[in-house]
């Protein structure tokens, strides 16, 4: 099971099932059966805990014959409403784009459960989109989560979530240690500059003829940070435009969450752990290595297996974030 947050469907899985598994219409079949993933832990107490990993709809299956296991592959709900598109061009206004979203992917799973984890919400101007359903939920620049500063993906539970983008800002929820009674198996440390980042200049873009709002410039200006503006990183800038920025506030917080996204990307770190199926990529971790100080960072990806360790891909926008 792999599930990433850089990934327009964040949950992915591939697995071989026993070869008694049902079939057809009442078991395994790519023509509209789900999956439900949970991986179990054994606290060693004697107590145990099963934690959804994914409800996955089947798109894949190959059975090994005569007496071999079923190979499928299957994808998170954010596939369904991808393949879902508009019949024609959509046009909405709404007092609340948390509300639209929720409308439209109600629209494509009616019975799905949607959980808000977040307060930030604007009203949602005269805007069309042409066909993709999901990209006018989230993932581009005219999509409404980019616009409040928000994501949307499934769960384990095959819940659709909103949530604020994630930040180091939010408190760590396990400690990746090294040593004696640790969790940390290995590590590998990584920079790039690709697809960074350290400005962020966001505009209204008024289609209909209002005036426009911006342009709003944000920028990285903490004094520690590596790509500060104003250090030898220098500045580097991206512009964003979008018909759902009506005020100044709806375009600071979008060009806020589009720089935390970014910044993060020049401090890498992929680590190979203890399975810990209680973790969500947008996770904060601390991570102590054998040599140097604790560092937070970031889950952008997890790969879970059937046997084996947890790898996990990460970032972080300092360099050394000791005493945080």
């Amino acid at each position: 099971m792999t599930a990433d947050r850089t990934s327009q469907t964040r949950r992915t899985l591939q697995a071989v099932l026993a070869p008694e598994t049902p079939r057809a219409l009442t078991g395994v079949t790519v023509k509209g059966a789900y999956l439900q993933l949970d991986v179990g832990i054994d606290y060693g107490d004697g107590s145990q805990e099963l934690i959804p990993q994914g409800l996955f709809r089947l798109d894949g299956e190959d059975t090994q014959r005569p007496d071999g296991g079923i190979d499928i592959q299957g994808y998170g709900r954010e596939k369904v409403i991808d393949d879902d598109r508009f019949f024609t061009p959509r046009t909405e206004r709404n007092s609340s784009a948390l509300d639209l979203i929720e409308v439209l992917l109600l629209e494509s799973v009616p019975d799905a459960v949607v959980v808000r984890r977040t307060t930030r919400d604007a009203a949602v101007p005269y805007t069309t989109w042409e066909q993709e359903r999901w990209e006018a939920i989230d993932g581009t620049d005219a999509s409404l989560a980019r616009a409040v500063g928000v994501e949307v993906w499934a769960d384990g539970r095959g819940r659709f979530v909103i949530s604020d983008v994630p930040t180091l800002a939010d408190p760590p929820v396990w400690t990746v240690d090294a040593g004696p009674g640790g969790v940390l198996v290995s590590a590998a440390s990584s920079t790039s500059t690709d697809g960074v980042y350290n400005v962020v200049v966001a505009t209204g873009d008024a289609s209909d003829g209002t005036v426009p709002v911006g342009p709003v410039i944000v920028q990285d200006a903490d004094p520690t940070s590596p790509t500060r503006v104003g250090g030898p990183f220098g500045r580097r800038v991206r512009h964003y435009s979008s018909p759902l920025l009506r005020t100044p506030d709806q375009a600071t917080t979008a060009a806020y969450s589009l720089l935390a996204n970014s910044l993060g990307l020049s401090a890498g770190l992929s680590f190979v752990a203890v399975p810990n199926p209680a973790l969500e990529p947008g996770d904060v971790v601390l991570v102590r290595p054998d040599e140097g100080p604790p560092e937070l960072h970031i889950i952008d990806k997890i790969q879970l297996s059937s046997s084996g360790a947890m790898s996990c891909d990460t970032r972080s926008t300092k360099a050394d974030d000791e005493g945080a």
